[in-house]
């Protein structure tokens, strides 16, 4: 059973320090009263849609993280009769996944732990099986130059969901692990740093050499919430486009 670990006020309080601000100017950003925001963070108040849009504006957080981030931390987003939801994939959630003929995985967000990928997804990104950490492999293994021709602009994306979604919301002890690791990279450091522009959060294509041509071909990449059953995983695809 995956359990409820962190709450809305905590999230908000570790993004708020993950970007150096202090509580009086996230409210004043937020346009709402310290006193509420306080109350936010320490948990006595539970914000509304409104109020939460406007933390989120303040601290920056992408608008189409907002809703990973509410699933992990709102304490009534899985109801109770849905039952148990497994920490790994079943044998049917495997078989549904090797169903698919393009590159695709199961990700655990916000630490892009890989708990699963389909055979596709292992030939077109040697080094990835279940277990392997995307950011790791990412920096670590010398595949991941060798077939992503846009290696940086990937990189960086990666580096910038890890950065604004694990405050509050992986346990610091394996962030800071994954970050220790990646850390080796010499690239590592200045990408954690650096700010993406507006253009550069909305990239939907990746360019993957192809394991078979050894062309580079251009795929849109696709993310899925499980909605029934419900998992904890994200499903990761990556497809041809249309007419492709």
């Amino acid at each position: 059973m995956i359990e409820q670990r962190y709450t809305i006020g905590e999230y908000v309080r570790e993004r708020r320090h993950s970007v150096g601000m202090s509580c009086g100017e996230m409210a004043v950003r937020a346009r709402i009263p310290r006193v509420v925001a306080e109350e936010v963070e320490s948990g006595a108040r539970e914000p509304s849609s409104d109020t939460l849009t406007q933390l989120f504006d303040a601290l920056q957080v992408p608008v189409w993280f907002r809703g990973h981030i509410s699933s992990l931390t709102r304490p009534d987003f899985l109801p109770s009769g849905l039952g148990a939801v497994p920490d790994t994939p079943t044998p049917d959630d495997l078989a549904d996944l090797h169903s698919l003929t393009h590159p695709a995985c199961f990700q655990v967000l916000p630490t892009f732990d890989i708990v699963a990928a389909n055979s596709a997804y292992q030939r077109w990104f040697p080094g990835v099986e279940a277990g392997t950490n995307a950011l790791e492999w990412m920096f670590l293994n010398p595949a991941a130059k060798a077939v992503l021709p846009e290696w940086s602009a990937e990189a960086r994306l990666l580096v910038n969901a890890f950065r604004v979604l694990s405050p509050g919301l992986a346990d610091d002890k394996r962030i800071a692990e994954i970050a220790d690791r990646c850390g080796r990279a010499p690239e590592w450091d200045r990408m954690w740093t650096a700010p993406l522009r507006p253009d550069e959060l909305h990239r939907d294509r990746v360019l993957v050499r192809d394991p078979v041509t050894r062309r580079n071909r251009g795929m849109i990449a696709r993310i899925y919430a499980p909605e029934f059953p419900r998992r904890p995983w994200m499903l990761y695809r990556l497809v041809p486009g249309a007419g492709r």
